[in-house]
């Protein structure tokens, strides 16, 4: 019995062993499984590419305003009269009269093609496209706001990671330094030190945390799966240059393409308001059989033409309106161009500080670490308090010098999203 317990035990374990082991498996990432990641799972990018493929359609819609309607229609009909009377004008208006026999059918082909219309069929393709420009703005928007959001997250959560190594690795030395301290003093200072250490270790574990909250949710992954960054914090310097990065950004930028695009539709409208007083001219074609009996050998042909001439009374409120609306338009380009330069100088202004900082903090970490290799090699005695702030400061310098690395990655990244390209390295 006991046996077979432990046998019934034994195969419990090895059968929970795999759960347990894909339970708190973690998922890897590079930078690039990141990228192609937010772009396939976006709802905001998924949602812009349809505004474009809506566009497409509408820009096919005001095409075929050009060419000529072509239908078909019949119709059968049982009645009774004592006088003549007609069929409503959804049936064409066919006049019936009494007869023996009480049933009339009926078949046309038409053909509709508007000759003039005062350019708002071309004013309509014109509007159409125009939105097919912006929808395709508006989508490369979103595009660049997704690539530089899952860099921030990306190398966010590597910093974490990189600092989360780093303190723990200073931590353990500390604790083995502590151990060779007796004087109340010295361990004062001593467990200050130390408590200085836990403190920033238990900075970089929180950090860690919610750097992996926002990257999950950059990836539109599961909030509670363990991940894991696969990546170098390494910067390479860019070509920098003011004036071109402003003309870049003129030209560039989705949001003013998008605005710009609004300026023509603004027009546009401006002209169809205008188009309103317009005659329309209009070529009709009718062919029509009719009668009470099969084969149908009474038929009808007419060839049109029509013109309408509007009177409106809002004309010139609607007209008002459009124009008011094009100077609205105008002022808000005015404030994004103010708006784009100012971001494209604050990002220039930050990369620059981050591109000559983050050198001199490495140079200060190197300096500081092979001092203290150099000192270790060289077999000089270093009382446990002096190898404590040794590796307090070490600690301390290579924190700045990751932080000050990852701001100049993220600031060359604003940079790009700022200018609406990517920079070319030196």
């Amino acid at each position: 019995m006991l046996l077979r317990l432990a046998l019934l035990t034994f195969a419990l374990i090895l059968a929970a062993a795999p759960l347990a082991a894909a339970e708190f498996s973690v998922d890897t990432y590079t930078l690039e499984d990141c990228t192609r990641l937010a772009l396939r799972n976006n709802a905001e990018l998924q949602s812009a590419e349809q505004g474009i493929t809506i566009a497409k359609q509408r820009v096919l819609e005001a095409t075929f305003l050009f060419l000529p309607e072509f239908g078909l229609q019949a119709s059968a009909t049982r009645y009774s009269a004592r006088y003549p009377f007609a069929l409503r004008p959804n049936y064409r208006s066919i006049l019936l009269f009494p007869s023996d026999s009480d049933n009339v059918y009926s078949g046309q082909a038409y053909m509709s093609l508007p000759l003039y219309e005062g350019r708002r069929g071309i004013s309509t393709l014109q509007m159409s496209r125009a939105a097919l420009k912006q929808a395709q703005s508006k989508y490369d928007a979103v595009k660049l706001d997704i690539l530089y959001s899952v860099k921030r997250v990306f190398f966010q959560l590597l910093l974490s990671q990189e600092l989360s190594s780093a303190a723990d690795e200073a931590g353990l030395k500390t604790a083995e330094l502590l151990k060779g301290l007796s004087r109340p003093w010295e361990r004062l200072e001593a467990e200050s030190l130390a408590a200085e250490l836990r403190a920033a270790q238990s900075e970089t574990k929180h950090g860690a945390q919610l750097a992996r909250l926002d990257f999950l949710r950059s990836l539109s992954k599961e909030l509670d799966a363990p991940v894991k960054v696969l990546g170098k914090l390494d910067a390479s310097p860019a070509e920098m240059d003011i004036k071109k990065a402003l003309i870049w950004a003129t030209e560039l930028r989705p949001e003013l393409k998008s605005e710009r695009a609004k300026a023509q539709m603004d027009d546009i409208a401006v002209n169809l308001a205008l188009s309103r007083r317009y005659p329309t001219v209009v070529l009709g074609a009718d062919y029509e059989l009719t009668g009470q009996t099969f084969p149908l050998r009474q038929n009808n042909w007419d060839a049109t033409i029509g013109i309408k001439l509007p009177f409106a009374f809002d004309f010139w409120t609607q007209h008002t309106q459009k124009v008011a609306e094009q100077r609205q338009g105008e002022l808000a380009r005015a404030e994004l161009q103010d708006q784009v330069e100012i971001e494209v100088r604050r990002a220039y202004e930050d990369m620059s500080y981050w591109r000559s900082e983050w050198p001199r903090r490495e140079e200060d970490f190197n300096c500081l670490k092979a001092i203290a290799a150099e000192a270790g090699q060289s077999g000089a005695f270093a009382a446990p308090m002096e190898s404590l702030r040794a590796q307090t400061r070490i600690f301390a310098a290579r924190r700045a010098y990751l932080k000050a690395l990852t701001e100049h990655i993220l600031a060359r990244a604003r940079f790009e999203r700022a200018v609406g390209r990517h920079l070319a390295t030196e």
